[in-house]
């Protein structure tokens, strides 16, 4: 019986974090062709309009309407629900662990319990109650954050719901219904956008949850087993010596079911550190490489189309020998130590040709020699990527 309950008990929390993962992340870009880019797509693409049809043949297409306000209701407008689910889930977990361990813990392990506790909500409450919105107040300021790569983002855009100019590497949020600088993605778990005034404290929430995941996963774990020693440990020996495979699960699943409240947060924890880790891995990277979950949106689809062969590059200093001055009330100059000299085309897949030689009529003109074909995307210069370290410090919004 213990066997079956531990099985439960975990198979019921993997499903759970499983489907939460795909239903709101198995969108991004890098999950579009794998497993999780497919069940994501089956799960709000092809089930939906299997039970649409259904609906049409069984109810006359009454149950769908309902649905779909439903969902949009959930995936689409702020409302707190998801952010409540997830600060009920770590309340009623957390209440459920820490009295019942609290007995048990040293000095140490109580401090590091209450700060591994007490800093998720900090920062949580950091990331909801802190905007990104670009308004016709800070728009100056926000114009003169980061240059226009000419690739990603381009001078002179006018936001059509706003009605701003749209800064470099922002973008408008039809959930929040405002413009949000350097954006990096709408999250449902704090009704609110990830953008560059609140992304360090997105680091930190992903940082602390992961570090409190795993410590509780740990520590559930230590007095689990400090529970088996000193009911089956004998003469010293470890109580699991000599156990077979079979025999140290069910003795586990045993712990497990004794001591329901540490057993049920120690699965739990041990089932959703990966998520959170993983995450704040993926967030790592994007740092890294100068980047933002947006903007990685974008370069996947100048992906696509190197690998159609339709994207040819030129240095600028040589295709514009007298650039155009510039509208300091469009494109302000920016404390931005990078710079780019290149300039990209979009072709139908035929090279660029010369317009500076007059041909006979009849005549194509020749290929321009100055654009190169894209073979990949590590050749295009990235104006954001200044260095790890640079990057951390834009992206932790200090000077740079």
């Amino acid at each position: 019986m213990g066997l079956i309950t531990l099985r439960t008990a975990a198979l019921s929390v993997l499903g759970l974090s499983s489907f939460v993962f795909i239903a709101l992340f198995g969108r991004l870009p890098i999950f579009r062709k794998t497993p999780i880019g497919f069940l994501h797509r089956l799960l709000w693409i092809h089930i939906p309009h299997g039970l649409a049809r259904i609906d049409s043949l069984l109810l006359g297409g009454r149950l769908v309407p309902c649905c779909k306000s439903f969902g949009r209701y959930i995936a689409y407008e702020n409302h707190p629900l998801v952010l409540i689910f997830f600060v009920g889930l770590l309340s009623i977990s957390e209440l459920m662990f820490v009295p019942k361990a609290w007995p048990r813990l040293g000095t140490f392990h109580r401090a590091f319990v209450l700060i591994s506790i007490t800093l998720p909500y900090i920062f949580l409450y950091a990331c909801v109650t802190i905007k990104c919105f670009i308004t016709p107040d800070n728009v100056k300021t926000e114009l003169a954050q980061y240059p226009y790569d000419r690739v990603l983002f381009h001078p002179g855009n006018e936001c059509s719901t706003c009605r701003l100019l749209k800064p470099a590497r922002s973008k408008h949020c039809s959930t929040c219904k405002a413009c949000v600088s350097r954006h990096d993605h709408h999250c449902i778990w704090l009704t609110n956008c990830v953008g560059r005034q609140n992304y360090r404290y997105f680091l930190a929430l992903l940082l602390s949850l992961s570090v409190m995941l795993t410590y509780g996963m740990c520590l559930g774990y230590k007095l689990l087993n400090e529970s088996l020693q000193k009911a089956f440990g004998t003469g010293g020996a470890h109580w699991s010596n000599s156990l077979s495979w079979t025999s140290w699960i069910n003795y586990w699943a045993l712990a497990v079911a004794d001591d329901i409240r540490i057993g049920a947060v120690f699965l739990l924890a041990g089932m959703t550190a990966p998520l959170a880790f993983g995450f704040l891995v993926y967030h790592i990277y994007l740092v890294w490489a100068g980047t933002t979950t947006n903007e990685t949106a974008k370069w996947d689809d100048w992906k696509e189309d190197i690998a159609y062969g339709l994207i040819y590059k030129a240095k600028r200093s040589e295709v514009y020998k007298t650039p155009k001055p510039r509208d300091e009330s469009i494109e302000p100059k920016t404390q931005w130590s990078a710079t780019t000299d290149q300039v990209l085309i979009i072709t139908n897949g035929e090279p660029p040709r010369s317009n500076s030689i007059l041909q006979a009529e009849g005549e194509q003109t020749p290929v321009d020699p100055r654009f190169k074909l894209v073979r990949n995307l590590q050749s295009l210069e990235n104006l954001y990527d200044l260095g790890f370290w640079d990057n951390l410090r834009d992206a932790l919004n200090l000077n740079i």
